[in-house]
């Protein structure tokens, strides 16, 4: 059995500087979640729906645990 958990993270940025800053935060984050026992199952790109200035991409990642019992 297991659990699964829905994340919405910050993958991209126009600036190359923020990009970095980005997914470094990212994957630091995601590394902490695989140390808890999250294991990552697909990642979806978050498209914008409306135009404005922000220059972020979203992204969703998709983890699973397996329950101890």
């Amino acid at each position: 059995m297991f659990i699964f958990k829905n994340i919405i993270l910050v993958t991209h940025n126009s600036s190359w500087w923020k990009n970095i800053k980005y997914r470094h935060e990212s994957a630091v984050f995601l590394s902490e979640q695989r140390k808890l026992g999250w294991k990552f199952i697909y990642k979806v790109v978050l498209v914008k729906s409306y135009p404005n200035k922000d220059t972020r991409t979203f992204s969703k990642y998709y983890l699973k645990k397996r329950l101890r019992n």
